[in-house]
């Protein structure tokens, strides 16, 4: 007796099942809005953080190519230019960089990776096999090292 009042209605369990996943979906939606900015201000730290140290980099690339051609005009030798074919490319990829379109060409290569190559990019499932050879190797190299340490 009372078995029928104690069970809930079908309707308030569907309306309760909608409600909860609509917090769910609320909640996820929040997340993945907290995770977006999170990421915004990492990205945003970092490139600041590249900005400060390009003007470091380049006064100092400046200074040491000012010092080669010094050097070459002084010694007559083309060797001491050198370090300018190395240091012109590197500060130029910084530029481009810090003040360029680097990070947007960045960017379109990680979703065409990220399209192209899925696969690739998940690991596969390990087997009782791999793991029983995994096992066999370790053994393997023990028994090789108690050989070697007598």
């Amino acid at each position: 007796m009372g078995s029928n009042l104690s069970l809930p209605s079908p309707s308030a369990a569907a309306k309760y099942l909608h409600f909860y996943t609509e917090l769910e979906k609320t909640r996820i939606e929040r997340q993945l809005a907290i995770e977006q900015l999170l990421e915004q201000r990492r990205r945003a730290y970092k490139l600041a953080e590249e900005r400060e140290k390009l003007k470091w980099t380049a006064s100092g690339g400046g200074i040491m190519m000012m010092f080669c051609v010094f050097s070459w005009m002084h010694h007559k030798n083309m060797m001491h230019l050198l370090p300018i074919f190395v240091a012109v490319p590197y500060l130029g990829y910084e530029a481009h960089y810090c003040y360029g379109d680097k990070l947007a060409l960045i960017d379109k290569a990680a979703k065409q990776i990220r399209t192209e190559k899925i696969d690739e990019l998940v690991p596969s499932a390990i087997s009782v096999e791999d793991v029983r050879k995994r096992i066999e190797e370790l053994r393997q190299i023990r028994e090789d090292e108690k050989y070697l340490a007598q």
